[in-house]
């Protein structure tokens, strides 16, 4: 069942991550930015949707106890920007034409999934703490 949650968190977190870049690229460049969404839009969907399930999905791996943190975080980012670098080269999100460029791409995304990860696992942290002071109220009574 957990596996289905991840799934679905994955569509409709790569579904949403498509429609912001698309927006925010459309707000700051304009209408150029938008061509080759509309040139092939639908491998650009079904290529954000996969990349989210490649993201979110993994996240199941915080679940087996038998690996330590760092292991389960090396798996998870390992799936991810794997996943997220299949898709971003076959539909050209990572333009190639410098090899330069190619390598401020990959680290700008690196930087960026860190970015993301970290702000989902200090929200997390955060959650299990109020879970956490939750049950010692009731402990205490």
């Amino acid at each position: 069942m957990n596996f289905i949650k991840y799934l679905l968190y994955g569509v409709s977190w790569g579904c949403t991550v498509f429609v912001l870049t698309n927006l925010v690229g459309y707000w700051t460049v304009g209408d150029v930015f938008l061509q080759k969404t509309y040139d092939n839009f639908m491998n650009h969907t079904i290529g954000s949707i996969i990349v989210g399930i490649g993201c979110a999905t993994p996240s199941i791996v915080y679940q087996v106890e038998r690996l330590t943190f760092l292991q389960q975080v090396l798996i998870h980012f390992s799936i991810g920007l794997t996943t997220f670098f299949i898709a971003a080269f076959t539909l050209q999100w990572i333009p190639t034409t410098s090899i330069l460029g190619v390598v401020l791409m990959v680290i700008v995304n690196v930087l960026i999934f860190t970015f993301v990860w970290l702000l989902f696992y200090l929200y997390n942290r955060n959650e299990v703490k109020k879970m956490n002071e939750k049950i010692s109220e009731f402990t205490e009574r």
